[in-house]
């Protein structure tokens, strides 16, 4: 046996060796793999994330006022509510005005388009729905803590016009807008900083555009633990509505993509949720198998999400001044993103909410199994790949001293509105593709090198301990 023979074996050794550690003792396969997702310009992750192979469906749900008459003679004891719909729109959100900005950062602003699918609908969106008088409630708050004249500018002209707690309206005109006077009224009596930013009221109004806000995220480049991170939002690092740094602070991802590799089960994940001005938590609830065999990590809303902070600690700091003021569990406060509008968001139906929010309404029916927000997350990409979030608009009653009463409604009483379902549509066979090879042949190829290497490894450390014996023996002889 030559020593050239020798030394190749010794090569053969060293070689294996290193793929054997590099394999078993480190995340180099993983994070090559997980690199082809950083959001780089010109290629095929930052084409799909600006405009994604995947669209969504819109479901709206809303509660139809039964029994406004007889409740507000007295005959009634509470509200009867029965939910409608859905309405199911088509949805597709895609990034634009984008611009790589060179320190491993991309800004963009988002764009939503929504389109009736009438074939997907049981109803029509000319149906039409009795439900609460959101402009007429919002301009009850605003003149709340105004001069008595104020006040009673808004009492005169909510009885020339005829103005009632509650409207009949066609279900298109309530979600994508209609004209009414008091918005008119409003930018009259209301400082410009208090003035509504649109000329028509609609739930849903602008979710059918080019947002105005400005996003900045990183790209994952030089940190894939960063990938998608929101940095900041209109050029602000955070906001200041709330009591603390921490509820103030920017964080979380817009809930497309999640920082791969570094996903822990035990780990929550946060989605930056603009229309409540916060980052939104979700926790691991348990494995789950999709597409015939996809695996994926579910992970769901926790239930003490908007419980009162005497029951969720770290709820104290949503609270706008005092632990007293905050809103019952089960309900979010979220006026200071809604152009100081007293609307409340809650799960459906005020799942997980404070029994008390039933004592005005009847006809609510929480459940579990349909009103829970989820997502069902790819463990290695890292991005949903199923799931659902639902969430509930309600709107608050307030009583100014100098308006005309809105009894028997009272201070503080809630009334849910509608909630909205979106859920992913149709995967296209390339993304189900790449979901599956991602799954099973990325992981195939893995088990492969590790093993291989590992015989490799052992055989080439068996013939070199054979030659080195056969040699010795020789030599002795």
């Amino acid at each position: 046996i030559t020593l050239l023979a020798i030394v190749l074996l010794l090569m053969g050794f060293v070689i294996s060796a290193t793929g054997f550690f590099i394999m078993w003792f480190t995340e180099i396969y993983n994070d090559t793999l997980i690199s082809r997702l950083v959001l780089k310009e010109n290629t095929l992750a930052a084409e799909w994330w600006a405009n994604p192979p995947l669209h969504s469906y819109l479901k709206v749900y809303i509660f139809n006022y039964t029994n406004v008459d007889r409740f507000m003679d007295g005959t009634d004891k509470k509200l009867e509510v029965k939910e409608v719909g859905p309405y199911v729109y088509y949805e597709k959100l895609t990034k634009e005005h984008i611009v790589f900005n060179g320190n491993n950062t991309i800004s963009y602003r988002e764009k939503r388009v929504n389109r009736y699918l009438p074939e997907m609908n049981t109803g029509s969106d000319l149906d039409t729905v009795i439900v609460p008088n959101i402009p007429m409630l919002t301009a009850m708050k605003k003149v709340k803590e105004r001069f008595m004249f104020v006040q009673m500018a808004l009492d005169a002209t909510l009885k020339t016009t005829r103005a009632t707690l509650f409207k009949t309206l066609p279900v298109n005109e309530f979600l994508w807008g209609y004209e009414d006077g008091l918005i008119s009224m409003s930018k009259a009596m209301l400082p410009p900083d208090e003035q509504p930013p649109f000329e028509k009221f609609g739930l849903l109004i602008n979710r059918n555009t080019t947002g105005p806000d400005n996003f900045t995220i990183h790209s994952g480049e030089g940190d894939i633990r960063q990938l998608a991170m929101l940095l900041s939002l209109n050029g602000e690092s955070s906001v200041n509505f709330w009591s603390g740094d921490e509820c103030n602070r920017m964080g979380g991802t817009d809930g497309s993509q999640f920082p791969p590799h570094f996903l822990q089960k035990k780990d929550k994940i946060e989605v930056y949720i603009k229309d409540m001005c916060r980052k939104f938590p979700l926790e691991y609830e348990k494995d789950v198998t999709l597409f015939d065999g996809i695996p994926a990590w579910r992970y769901r809303a926790p239930n003490d999400v908007f419980a009162h902070p005497s029951i969720n600690p770290d709820n104290h700091c949503y609270c706008h001044t005092t632990i007293d003021e905050c809103p019952k569990s089960g309900l979010f406060n979220s006026s200071v993103c809604a152009y100081g509008a007293p609307i409340y968001l809650s799960f459906p139906h005020f799942f997980t909410g404070d029994e008390s929010l039933h004592d005005k309404i009847s006809g609510l029916k929480p459940d579990p199994e349909k009103h829970v927000t989820y997502a069902d997350v790819h463990p290695r990409l890292a991005f949903p790949i199923n799931g659902a979030s639902r969430f509930q608009i309600n709107v608050e009653v307030h009583q100014p001293t100098f308006v005309s009463g809105v009894y028997p409604l009272r201070e503080g009483d809630i009334l849910p509105v509608l909630w909205l379902e979106v859920i992913p549509g149709e995967f296209s066979d390339e993304l189900i593709s790449l979901i599956f090879h991602s799954s099973f042949s990325a992981n195939a190829v893995q088990i492969g090198l590790r093993y291989g290497t590992l015989l490799l490894t052992a055989t080439f450390l068996a013939l070199l301990i054979g030659v080195c014996w056969h040699r010795g023996k020789n030599s002795k002889q």
